[in-house]
């Protein structure tokens, strides 16, 4: 799968993985093996981590913690696109001057909130223990200035390409909006609200609580490639 101008990235399946290759980089952009381990870490939650056989190894594109100049090839062993995205996104979070937010917003129909923490909890854990899954809601936010038209387009091909379990698409102020009045939504920062089906594979308990840094990774290139 090929995607994008200004950032252009490619996912290809491999033996027993995925190769990530990025073009258009410029050099000179310090990027390190923490940068990219801290959103990789992200993928956690009760009942899931990621496989811990999983290798990154970066064939070319990055020196001594510089970007080359050259395509950034990754090599990922025991990576799925999904993943593989997260490494595209931390590069893309270099080059981005705005910050984008991703956070899960509802779990198996409950809204994710201190008043309903218990609750999740105990939904998450019953699928964690019948190697189940549960549909959820991812939202991000974006920056004020997006242009939503042009947004639109480039970040939904990303998303229905890279996640087969995404539903739906929503593109406004989010579930947030019913807790505001009409003189504070001028303040809002401009929102996508991804809706996921439950994991196919029956073993993510809740992808909006693992897939955060996905759709966040997504939303900044799709932001660069606008």
């Amino acid at each position: 799968m090929k995607f994008g101008e200004k950032f252009n990235f490619k996912l290809e399946k491999i033996d027993d993985g995925v190769k990530l290759t990025i073009k258009n980089i410029p050099q000179g952009i310090d990027i390190t093996a923490m940068d990219f381990g801290r959103d990789l870490a992200k993928r956690t939650m009760e009942g899931y981590s990621p496989n811990p056989d999983e290798e990154i190894d970066v064939l070319s594109g990055i020196k001594d913690e510089k970007t080359t100049g050259e395509d950034i090839v990754f090599s990922y062993i025991k990576g799925t696109y999904e993943s593989a995205m997260i490494l595209a996104g931390t590069i893309g979070k270099k080059i981005l001057d705005r910050k984008v937010i991703s956070r899960a917003s509802e779990i198996g129909g409950i809204t994710v909130g201190e008043k309903n923490e218990a609750y999740i909890r105990v939904a998450v854990q019953k699928m964690a223990m019948t190697n189940d899954s549960l549909g959820s809601v991812g939202e991000i936010d974006l920056p004020f200035d997006t242009d939503m038209d042009r947004f639109k387009g480039v970040f939904a091909n990303y998303v229905f390409s890279i996640i087969p379990e995404v539903e739906a698409i929503q593109y406004g102020l989010g579930i947030g909006v019913g807790k505001k009045s009409a003189e504070n939504l001028g303040i809002e920062p401009k929102k996508a609200i991804v809706t996921f089906g439950p994991h196919r594979e029956r073993k993510i308990p809740a992808l909006s609580a693992v897939y955060d840094i996905v759709l966040e990774s997504i939303a900044v290139v799709a932001l660069i490639n606008m």
